[in-house]
């Protein structure tokens, strides 16, 4: 009656998905909120009482919020900066030697298929004082081994390039296809032109891949920010709270110790970073595209 035959199909259609949405982002999310505005304790009857910005203003006033919040903004921009840098890097270098077989694509993207916690498991192996194939070549070069997941400067690093490892074939996915979607006219125009290889990717390549970049960095953004399984497994956000990242800190407060309002809180917050590094990650790519365009 209100809607069109195809209009009514493309609803049934849809509607699955948003149901699915809702109930595993959304309302997770609306219940984060309620708890992160309530007493834990709440009312004889059940009902939570309202407690404002309660549980705000007591994160606030904990150095361990302060120090997990910059932790992980150091670990996203770290790693999605390292990342975008060898997957642009790799992806140019396949784009343009075209006889390489296809196997080794194939090979590039292996590491994302890892399961977080398997990797989180070798890294921490390969990490081993004792029987880890880095102790050995330390041994092997007459050093003597070191722990990195013992050391507070060195474990960060040590998440670092774990995350490096497993993730930059993801971005460099998408920055592939990106690529192999560009039109050939502009290059072989810039080619009769006499542009050279540097120049192609200078003035061609690079101006045309920014809605791409945009979108591989908004996604790595989102996928650091929630890193948990494999830091967990790898060192449990310590030694100390050197590798207590925001998303771990949440669990802790959560689990460890049973504050579920400031959990609540600090997932919210979470919540609010990722999306507003994603903004201004968006933002920056449609200055670029209109100063390009002027």
């Amino acid at each position: 009656m209100f809607f069109a035959r195809s209009q009514r199909s493309l609803i049934i259609f849809i509607l699955p998905g948003c149901a699915l949405l809702t109930l595993l982002i959304a309302w997770p999310v609306l219940q984060s909120a309620v708890a992160a505005l309530s007493l834990s304790s709440g009312t004889e009857e059940g009902v939570p009482q309202f407690a404002g910005l309660t549980h705000f203003r007591t994160l606030v006033t904990q150095s361990s919020f302060w120090s997990s919040l910059s932790l992980a903004t150091v670990f996203t921009l770290t790693t999605t900066a390292l990342e975008l840098v060898i997957a642009l890097t790799v992806a140019l270098l396949l784009y343009f030697q075209r006889k390489l077989p296809r196997i080794v694509e194939v090979l590039l993207i292996l590491p994302m298929f890892v399961l977080p916690v398997v990797s989180g498991l070798t890294f921490r192996y390969i990490y081993d004082p004792n029987d880890g194939p880095l102790s050995s070549l330390f041994n092997a070069f007459g050093y003597e081994p070191m722990s990195p997941l013992a050391d507070s400067f060195w474990a960060f690093w040590a998440i670092v390039l774990q995350d490096i490892w497993r993730m930059w074939p993801f971005l460099f996915l998408i920055i592939y296809a990106g690529l192999k979607a560009l039109p050939k006219s502009a290059h072989e125009a810039a080619k009769m032109d006499g542009a050279n290889t540097r120049e192609l990717i200078r003035y061609i390549i690079l101006p045309a891949l920014r809605p791409t970049l945009a979108v591989a960095m908004g996604l790595k953004v989102m996928e650091s920010l929630k890193v948990f399984a494999e830091v967990y497994v790898m060192t449990g956000g310590g030694p100390g709270d050197s590798t207590t990242l925001l998303s771990l800190f949440v669990v802790k407060q959560a689990f460890h110790f049973f504050q579920v309002g400031p959990a609540s809180a600090a997932s919210i917050l979470l919540l609010i970073l990722g999306m507003s590094l994603a903004w201004g990650i968006t933002r920056l790519q449609n200055r670029a595209s209109l100063a390009g365009g002027n």
